[in-house]
């Protein structure tokens, strides 16, 4: 079981660097930039939604839906941010806390309380506004 949880594991964390490689495509093409690049303060009110549709579009695969595309990813896992601030450089970072399905911790054989086999996946991207 524990080759298929690793495989498992394996297959969403590439997954889940494709679904922030597509939002970070979508976020570069639709954020409004302004002269100096992108907004000065990045919300949904100063680029008309962009935001809240990428992030929809991470998560759901669509700008409405509600089945995920990964098992307990939510809207509250994904930030976007511009980094370094008034660089133009937008980055999306994802937390997804995966966990899995057979058993949630490898047994210790009584040599202690054995091993956790949920951990948290991290992705980020970074793109510049087109």
């Amino acid at each position: 079981f524990i080759t298929a949880e690793l495989g498992r594991g394996i297959y969403q964390y590439s997954h889940l660097t494709r679904m922030v490689r597509d939002a970070g495509r979508h976020l570069s093409q639709t954020v409004i930039t302004t002269g100096n690049g992108v907004p000065s303060t990045l919300t949904d009110a100063n680029c008309d939604g962009c935001i809240s549709d990428t992030k929809h579009l991470l998560v759901y695969g669509a700008n409405t839906g509600s089945s995920t595309l990964l098992s307990g990813i939510s809207i509250t896992d994904v930030s976007i941010a511009e980094v370094p601030a008034d660089s133009g450089i937008m980055v999306i970072t994802v937390d997804y806390d995966w966990t899995p399905i057979f058993f949630d911790k490898l047994s210790g054989f009584g040599f202690g309380d054995g091993i956790d086999l949920s951990f948290n996946l991290s992705a980020k991207y970074a793109m510049r506004a087109i």
